[in-house]
């Protein structure tokens, strides 16, 4: 990881004494804002919104652009900034689900999944920085894409893949990894781009169906209401709500990937009848207030790609496990600290634990 980057997952508010200055940003760092009349720093109090390296530049320098003020993004701090459950919200739902989501955001704080960089919304952004803002219509497009060939598939296998058609296409298309791009391809071509990816002959010939039908039926563009998109080949309610939420704006649904699904069940948030994804979400949505619907996923999915896996969980460095939230913790790993041993083999999952470990040496 770089020394300096940009902000993620957020809008943030910076205060100097009364006056509030808003920035946005994409990935996760330490703001370093100083008065240059007497030294003072600034504080940081909150930050909460995502757009790319580029936008963030600019949007704060309209902001405070100052000849007194001085602006450095100086080191990687908290890796993800979700905002806990509010009091208010808790009463309704499953007993004790407020206690264990705020956990997770404490836990989600200290580390970074796949999902954070990798993940089918922030994709986009972290291939080509600034997308979202710069050309909405591309970062759709590329969004869909990523979605659909996410399903079976690792988000670093994805990732890859992704990178692999934006180098290709930015070499044969002015456009470069755009609709108009792809179109172009055959399905071999496609294929040949994608084959690292589960049921990858199955997905490039989604692909190319898709190009065509968002040409002749949505004027080059992704539709903008669940009904459409789920008429898209091999995209489903999942990806659809996820798509309408980070494309979009439009928050009418919760996208439940596997390990939303998973952990809903674990942690009985869903019953035992809400056996596929479509009927855990109905369920979610029956209880979980609608501003919780966007951050839900991307939080657990990230909780479960790193600390509590399938098939080996890491319940002596889960908070959630360690206070006798989660009926499903291993005791075996409650027993005592962590030893040097154990640690090793932490410091092999997908995402940097040295924080959560250090808390239970």
């Amino acid at each position: 990881m770089p020394g300096k980057r940009a902000l993620s997952s957020s809008l943030g508010a910076l205060t100097k004494r009364k006056k509030v200055i808003n920035a946005s940003s994409s990935s996760v760092a330490t703001v370093k804002v100083e008065n240059t009349e007497n030294g003072n720093g600034l504080q940081l109090e909150q930050i909460q919104t995502s757009c790319g390296t580029n936008e963030f530049n600019g949007a704060f320098k309209e902001s405070i652009d100052s000849p007194k003020v001085k602006i450095e993004v100086e080191s990687e701090s908290r890796p993800n900034i979700f905002p806990k459950i509010d009091p208010v919200d808790s009463v309704k739902g499953p007993p004790g689900w407020a206690q264990i989501y705020n956990e997770i955001v404490e836990m989600r704080s200290k580390f970074l999944a796949p999902v954070d960089s990798q993940g089918c919304e922030s994709m986009p952004n972290t291939i080509t920085p600034g997308l979202k803002h710069s050309d909405p219509k591309k970062y759709r497009f590329q969004l869909l894409i990523s979605l659909m060939l996410s399903s079976q598939t690792k988000d670093e296998v994805n990732y890859e893949a992704m990178v692999r058609l934006d180098n290709g296409l930015r070499k044969s298309h002015s456009g470069g990894f755009c609709l108009e791009a792809m179109s172009q391809l055959s399905v071999s071509e496609i294929d040949s781009y994608i084959c690292k990816v589960g049921f990858h002959n199955r997905k490039a010939q989604y692909i190319a169906k898709t190009c065509q039908i968002l040409k002749s039926e949505f004027n080059g563009d992704i539709p903008n209401s669940i009904e459409d998109i789920v008429k898209l080949p091999g995209v489903g309610p999942k990806m659809g709500y996820l798509l309408l939420q980070a494309g979009w704006g439009i928050n009418s649904g919760i996208g439940v990937d596997v390990h939303l699904h998973r952990l809903a069940l674990l942690w009985r948030w869903v019953s035992t009848k809400a056996t596929t994804p479509e009927k855990c979400r109905l369920e979610l949505e029956s209880w979980l207030p609608p501003k919780y619907w966007r951050d839900v996923n991307p939080l657990v999915v990230g909780f479960g790609q790193v600390i509590c896996v399938p098939r080996a969980s890491n319940c002596d460095i889960c908070a959630i496990g360690r206070k006798g939230l989660c009926p499903g913790a291993n005791k075996k790993l409650l027993k005592g600290p962590v030893s040097e041993e154990r640690k090793i083999k932490l410091m092999k999952q997908r995402g940097d634990l040295t924080a959560l470990i250090n808390q239970y040496l």
